[in-house]
């Protein structure tokens, strides 16, 4: 037979492994988050760069009428009405456009893309 106690203890168990584990949860979260917010290690991002570089190996574009230069910190704004704020890494061969942005690279085809220009600094 079930005795009081024992329900309250059951309760008590419970309640515990219940905290325990919300309190694990939000310690992986945190963690996830803040190394999304650093981006890439130092090791990732040259071996990032270089790729770009040799995918994308047109260092300059022109795009209504203003020059980007491989390097140059931009904002695009797609057909999507998306905005990407990055470095401009280059072109290739297929009109495609790579961008390095804080968390990610982007590809994007140049044709899809409404707006280019220049900014000081990127948004975090």
């Amino acid at each position: 037979m079930i005795q009081q106690q024992d329900i309250v203890f059951a309760a008590l168990i419970a309640l515990i492994l219940t905290w325990v584990i919300s309190t694990f949860s939000r310690v992986i979260k945190v963690v996830v988050t803040r190394s999304s917010e650093l981006g890439y290690s130092v090791k990732d991002l040259e071996g990032v760069i270089q790729r770009c570089y040799k995918l994308f190996p047109i260092e300059n574009i022109r795009f209504k009428g203003a020059t980007f230069q491989r390097g140059m910190l931009v904002r695009v704004v797609t057909d999507r009405k998306k905005t990407i704020e990055g470095k401009f890494m280059g072109k290739n061969a297929d009109n495609m456009v790579c961008f390095l942005t804080n968390s990610s690279v982007i590809a994007h085809a140049l044709d899809n893309i409404e707006e280019m220009s220049t900014i000081t600094q990127v948004r975090e």
